[in-house]
């Protein structure tokens, strides 16, 4: 099977997206932060936080939802950008601290009435 490469002008983000790109969702994301080095986490975070605001003008381009596989496969890589910005730039560790390794958070949604 081969993969998907990300669209040219974001070629050089190519190495993130082999682990993150594959992600579909955040407890994915959650946990692969997790497992890896803080230099890992610095390198992407420099790699791709300064290309945000190009990278969603990019991806708005598309119809929503239907978004062709190698711009998917960049949303998904940069959606791991919320996780690497987290450890980055709020914990300062790929882990919070005193939190057992490995640990999950779920999301649940529910919906409140005012009646």
């Amino acid at each position: 099977m081969s993969i998907t490469k990300l669209p040219d002008q974001f070629s050089a983000l190519e190495p993130f997206a082999e682990k993150w790109g594959q992600l579909e969702t955040a407890s994915e994301r959650y946990l692969l932060r997790q497992s890896l080095t803080m230099d890992e986490l610095r390198t992407f975070h420099d790699a791709a936080a300064n290309r945000l605001d190009e990278i969603f003008t990019y991806l708005d381009s598309f119809p929503d939802g239907d978004l062709p596989e190698a711009e998917a496969r960049l949303y998904r890589t940069v959606m791991g950008l919320s996780e690497v910005m987290q450890a980055v730039e709020i914990f300062g560790a790929p882990r919070v601290k005193n939190a057992p390794y490995p640990h999950h958070i779920d999301t649940i949604w529910t919906q409140s009435g005012s009646k």
